[in-house]
């Protein structure tokens, strides 16, 4: 196994480095027909990303977990801590773009960004922890991971993607 560096927006970022689109980390037209990928490969950030990034760490309860070896970025997730008024007024968690790179897939990435976010997640009181999980993961192992984590799937979950 690989020794994964893990760092969040809190610690790791600095020095402002947004992270880049890859091809793999890329919706493709297979995955969203009729839309675009979201950037082509290009050798840093276009000026749109460097403003996201900069919104990403002036929003004080979304953070970005990123697993690095050596240079390379090897996988991704965020967390955004929602205050509730229910549940006791403990807030709930949502984990959001769980993403490893296919040549790091199967070597502990995913669990080791979530093992991080669900610490984090229990440090701030969560009440409850919500991870959406798209059923075309079903198949990849992605859901199995999650529920050898501890998470039950109790939702149906609806998306509606908007138009630019």
């Amino acid at each position: 196994m690989v020794p994964w560096l893990l760092q969040t927006t809190r610690t790791a970022y600095a020095r402002h480095r947004p992270p880049t689109c890859q091809p793999s980390w890329r919706y493709s037209q297979k995955t969203r027909p009729g839309r675009p990928c979201l950037s082509p490969r290009r050798a840093g950030p276009s000026d749109r990303q460097k403003a996201v990034w900069e919104r990403v760490l002036a929003t004080a309860d979304l953070t970005v977990y990123l697993a690095e070896t050596g240079a390379e970025a090897a996988g991704a997730a965020s967390m955004l801590l929602m205050p509730q008024l229910t549940y006791d007024c403990r807030p709930t968690a949502f984990i959001e773009a769980v993403v490893v790179r296919h040549a790091h897939r199967r070597r502990g990435v995913a669990t080791l960004l979530l093992q991080q976010a669900l610490k984090d997640a229990h440090a701030a009181s969560c009440r409850k922890i919500q991870l959406l999980s798209h059923k075309r993961h079903s198949h990849n192992g992605a859901h199995d991971l999650y529920s050898a984590m501890g998470f039950t799937p109790e939702a149906e979950g609806f998306g509606l993607y908007l138009d630019e």
